[in-house]
């Protein structure tokens, strides 16, 4: 198996119980800020004015909403974006006293700005090949400047925090983007290396024939790496292209926060709130809430687990006969 299989739909049995019965949420996503040190033309919040508007939760925020957090049952905290979360001001302060709490946190980043933590994991968004296509890429020209961070925090983890799994990822349009990032970057001192499709409103990016291929192509290309490094992971998503619900079935199983503490329908829809974290029936709104799938990226990390929750509580014929 791969070093870090991303979140795929089988983690649910893991959470069996709530699958079957409370639907407590079992993972959070915070955004700590709404505001970015890079300027992503394919990012989902790029189309977002927040000019005059930046704001990043501070410690006591933080604390406040992840106790609410826990006690509504989340287990696992990703500090993500919305903005990037390590520029932050309080970004260090809420890494450590998630790690004073012992509790289980992710960090899904740029590292353009060198942290030592100790989460769980760090995943960086990596994307490029040299200058050039990073600032193709994440519109800023800092590569040199991340693999530098990645490789002074790989050799600090070794001794102050080897459970943390460090890794790159990068999202992929053909097999040359493939072939360029691996050669590149394979040398960096990291547990797994992750290529990912692009992202696109009903999955449109490789609806045609010419994208099926594409796609087919960069699965074959990576799989023959991963044969090669058990470090190279192909992201589960490739495997869920044109896959779809009718609707978000799995959705209790996440909740979403922007940095005001606002509960969104979903990572992908900040414009969707919900209603506020500290709601007393935050819950209730959240079961009650429904989207439109046609506005939907796909595949999205929901995708899995949609399809696991589908195939799990679907109705059968004659259960009474095992």
């Amino acid at each position: 198996d791969s070093f870090m299989q991303g979140i795929a739909g089988d983690k649910m049995l893991a959470h069996i119980g709530r699958v079957a019965g409370d639907h407590r949420p079992i993972t959070a996503d915070i955004f700590l800020t709404n505001y970015c040190n890079n300027r992503c033309p394919y990012c989902t919040y790029r189309r977002w004015d927040l000019e005059g508007g930046a704001y990043s939760m501070t410690l006591a925020e933080f604390k406040t909403y992840t106790e609410r957090l826990r006690a509504l049952g989340v287990l696992g905290f990703i500090l993500t974006g919305g903005g990037e979360p390590t520029v932050a001001p309080d970004f260090p302060a809420i890494a450590g006293w998630l790690e004073s709490q012992g509790l289980h946190y992710g960090v899904n980043t740029n590292f353009n700005e060198l942290h030592f933590i100790k989460p769980d994991y760090l995943k960086v968004s990596l994307d490029g090949w040299d200058e050039d296509s990073y600032e193709w890429r994440r519109g800023v020209r800092r590569y040199d400047t991340v693999r530098e961070n990645i490789q002074r925090y790989a050799s600090w983890k070794e001794e102050h925090s080897p459970g943390t799994s460090l890794g790159v990822q990068c999202v992929v349009e053909s097999v040359g983007d493939v072939l360029k990032f691996y050669q590149a970057n394979h040398g960096l001192k990291v547990d797994y290396m992750v290529f990912r499709p692009k992202e696109s409103t009903g999955g449109k990016a490789y609806s045609g024939e010419a994208g099926k291929v594409i796609a087919s192509s960069i699965i074959r290309a990576v799989n023959e790496l991963a044969a090669q490094d058990p470090r190279v992971v192909l992201n589960f998503k490739w495997h869920l292209l044109g896959t779809q619900e009718t609707s978000c079935v799995a959705s209790w199983a996440q909740i979403a926060l922007n940095e005001r503490g606002e509960v969104m329908y979903c990572c992908h829809k900040p414009y969707q709130v919900i209603g506020h974290v500290l709601d007393e029936d935050i819950l209730e709104k959240k079961a009650a809430a429904v989207t439109d799938m046609r506005t939907c990226d796909i595949p999205c990390r929901m995708t899995a687990p949609n399809a696991f929750v589908a195939r799990t509580m679907a109705e059968r014929k004659d259960v009474c006969f095992i």
